[in-house]
Formats: structure tokens, C-alpha cells, sequence
């Protein structure tokens, strides 16, 4: 391992897991494992299951839900605000400001 890698573990729902990543990257492992965790006991406190997977799997399958309606909404966004970025560059370049 480099001096450009840390070994890092995160607990995911009590299971540690270990992993080598870039320095720079361990604080978003750091907040990812809180928000995975937070997500986690929401769900264990709201919804019967068997075992951990389960509860491992619906924190994965909300978090990739949120994550096409993100994008959709972005492109959307996207859509709709480059057209207006194109016209207020038009703009400027009829009226230069000086």
C-alpha cells in the first residue's frame, strides 16, 4: 500500500467491512457509512424482516430509487435551463456591458 492509500473500516449495518482506498476519499467513506447506517435502523425500525440482508437490500434499492429520480430531475432541469443560459448569452453579447 502507498503512502496515497489508507486501509479504512466502515461498519454497514454491524458488519465491518474493510477497504483501501485514495486519503483523500476516506471522509466521504466516513459520511457514506453514516448515511448507509441511518438509512439502515430507519428501515429496521419500520419494516419486519428476516435478516440483515433484507434490511441491506432496501436501503439499496431506496437509495438507487432516489438516485434515477435525481437524475430525471436534473436532466429535466437541464433541459430546460441551458436554452435559457444560450439566450442570456445572446443577450450579453447584443448589449455588452463595458
Amino acid at each position: 500500500m502507498d503512502e496515497d492509500n489508507v486501509k479504512v473500516t466502515v461498519t454497514i449495518g454491524q458488519k465491518p467491512l474493510t477497504v483501501i482506498i485514495k486519503r483523500e476519499w476516506e471522509h466521504y467513506f466516513r459520511e457514506a457509512e453514516k448515511v448507509i447506517n441511518d438509512s439502515f435502523f430507519d428501515f429496521a425500525k419500520k419494516w419486519q424482516y428476516k435478516d440483515q440482508q433484507d434490511l441491506t437490500n432496501m436501503v439499496l434499492l431506496d437509495f438507487v430509487v432516489k438516485g434515477l429520480a435525481d437524475k430525471e430531475r436534473l436532466k429535466a432541469y437541464d433541459e430546460e435551463l441551458v436554452p435559457m443560459m444560450e439566450s442570456l448569452k445572446q443577450l450579453t453579447e447584443e448589449f455588452p456591458i463595458d
